[in-house]
Formats: C-alpha cells, structure tokens, sequence
C-alpha cells in the first residue's frame, strides 16, 4: 500500500500535502501486541520489517507531511506520528507516550535511530525512552515532540494551515524533498535497507 501510495503522488502534481490522523480517543494507541504474540519468530521479523520499511518511507515521503494527533498517540502510533515531518497535537485530550518500558520491551536498532533522529534533546529522549514519560499536549509541544496544540476542533484545519505555511506558494519538486529526507535520514534509512533491525 505504501508504494503505491508513494506512486499515486507521484502521479498528481497537485498534491502537496499529506495529513494523517485517527479516530475517536486515540491517534494510534501501537501494535497490537496480542496479535504480535500469536506470530511465529519468523512472522515477527516480517512484520517488524514491514512497519520499519512503511516508517522509513513515510519519513522520507516526497510531499510535506503532518500527523493531526486527535487523542492518545502511544508506542507505534507515537513512532507513527515522529515519522511525519510535523505534528499538532488535541490540546484537550491524549498522550504522547513511548511506554516500552512499562511493558518489558526493548527498541530495535532501527527505531531507536528513528526516534533519536526526531527527539530533540537528551533530556526529552531520556524521559520519553527511559521512563515512558505520558506528555500532554503542552508538555509535548515545550519538548518539541510536537510542533503545536489546537483544540479537537480546529485540529484538522490547524493542521492544515500549519502545513500550508510550511509548503509555502510554489510547493517542493517532489524528487528533491525526497532526496533531501534521505541525505537527512541517511542513518535510518540504512537499517532497514540492510535490515538490520
């Protein structure tokens, strides 16, 4: 789906933007951990290079991109949402929160590059990673794990003119922002092409 996502923006110069967001409470509340268990060791390996690929070509996806954080935004769905180039979160509702820790999980390489790539400090990706820190809103916006706040109202449409600012009058050439998010993301990108995750 990913790819042919990629090549149906590549084929409609108008698009200029991509906005994801959820339903209901949350944004992505992760991985559906039940179903993960039920997976053989080979199954998981798949799926983790499924997601890993999915992220890493939304992180260098070849329009701007903005996540639209209507409610909790946990674990995968917070990894989700830092693969995006921008992120406006419901001031009224949901945490940002990368909770491995309170479930006995580890990061794999590749998403530990990932997030590193995206945090912004040492001391956000300490009380983030570390300790599972659940930021509100304004906590997250203050860490800038998030570029904004709106009410659950104006999310969308907040979202919308955050990234139409960012787009600007002419837009980006397609195959130059890719490159760009490549060369940027170029530790990342590596892993999961040598999948080694």
């Amino acid at each position: 789906m990913a790819k042919s996502l990629t090549a149906e923006i590549y084929k409609k110069s108008d698009c200029r933007g991509l906005l994801t967001t959820g339903e209901g409470k949350f944004y992505s509340n992760g991985l559906d951990l039940d179903w993960l268990s039920k997976q053989d060791a080979e199954g998981r390996d798949n799926f983790t290079l499924a997601l890993s690929r999915l992220l890493t070509r939304l992180l260098t996806f070849p329009i701007p991109t903005i996540a639209a954080i209507n409610g909790h935004a946990y674990a995968g769905g917070a990894l989700l949402a830092l693969a995006h180039d921008f992120r406006v979160m419901n001031s009224e509702k949901g945490w940002f929160c990368m909770n491995e820790v309170h479930i006995s999980l580890r990061f794999n390489a590749f998403f530990l590059a990932l997030l590193r790539a995206k945090i912004s400090t040492k001391i956000v990706e300490h009380r983030l990673l570390v300790f599972g820190h659940n930021y509100t809103a304004k906590e997250a916006v203050e860490a800038a794990l998030v570029d904004r706040s709106t009410s659950a109202a104006l999310l969308e449409s907040e979202s919308l003119r955050f990234l139409e600012r960012w787009i600007g009058k002419n837009g980006f050439q397609q195959d130059s922002l890719h490159n760009m998010k490549q060369d940027v993301y170029a530790e990342v990108v590596k892993l999961v092409n040598s999948s080694k995750l």
